[in-house]
């Protein structure tokens, strides 16, 4: 079996110009919208950073301000399940 090579053709070649054309701004769209929404996602994390630190100057504890965070995301009875099995784990660790 052997393979054909393409002919040239002009209205060939004008197409897969036109189309490399096109994927060429498509990725540099794509990666300039993606830079984009990354940057604002990096200042939201800096701004998430900045109220913890205020919270800190206050007299709170970080890592209980996070873990609070954290639980509030959670479905409320997936949280209420997990905290109920970790507590049957320290009472079987109690003795």
């Amino acid at each position: 079996m052997s393979v054909l090579p393409f002919k040239e053709d002009a209205d060939f070649e004008g197409h897969n110009s036109a189309a490399m054309k096109t994927t060429k701004g498509d990725l540099r769209d794509f990666v300039a919208d993606y830079e984009s929404h990354q940057s604002v996602i990096d200042d939201a994390r800096t701004d998430q950073k900045d109220l913890i630190t205020v919270m800190k100057a206050k007299g709170y504890d970080a890592k209980a301000l996070r873990e609070l965070l954290k639980r509030r995301k959670q479905d409320a009875g997936a949280r209420e399940e997990l905290e109920t099995t970790v507590q049957l784990y320290m009472d079987l660790l109690r003795g």
